[in-house]
């Protein structure tokens, strides 16, 4: 409800920011084409931020839940402040890769599972079922953040395409 009621007021507020672009994948002549207004994901993320905060109050029952959600909510921050400097500022590749990577530091270090992965089953034979990669999953996990991050944000120009993608990731 709360992103029906504002993302009409952001409209007019990016609009009147020049914070817009025109539909390319329309048919019509260029000047013919309505702008339309650009970085609107930040009122969804900021709406989604408020949510998760006010979530802790309610439903957090230990300090470790509550360091996992606070780390959670920090890397979705730091995200939606990619997206938007990305539209405002147009990013060059080279920082799209490194705030990913301080995204996912506080995922990474608050994790306390396990570093085991399940071998092929060509190599069970040779080296197990199981391979423990130690301090190799943390750098498989923040490259993988990586990845993927960056993997959705190249659909981000299609159109809407990357809501599909984001779901299967």
């Amino acid at each position: 409800l709360a992103n029906d009621y504002l993302i009409p007021q952001f409209k007019s507020l990016l609009l009147k920011a020049d914070l817009c672009g025109k539909d390319l994948n329309k048919p019509g002549e260029m000047k013919d084409k309505q702008p339309i207004p650009e970085s609107m994901g930040i009122v969804p993320g900021a709406i989604f931020l408020i949510a998760g905060v006010i979530s802790q109050l309610f439903a957090s029952s230990s300090l470790v839940t509550i360091i996992h959600c606070n780390a959670g909510l920090f890397a979705i921050c730091m995200m939606i402040l990619l997206g938007f400097a990305d539209c405002v500022l147009d990013l060059r590749w080279r920082y799209k890769l490194i705030m990913p990577f301080f995204a996912a530091l506080p995922l990474v270090i608050c994790y306390n599972g396990g570093t085991s992965v399940i071998a092929p089953g060509f190599l069970r034979h040779f080296i197990g079922p199981y391979v423990n990669l130690g301090m190799l999953y943390y750098v498989y996990m923040i490259m993988y953040a990586i990845f993927t991050t960056n993997a959705i944000n190249i659909y981000a120009g299609v159109n809407g395409i990357e809501v599909g993608q984001s779901i299967v990731t």
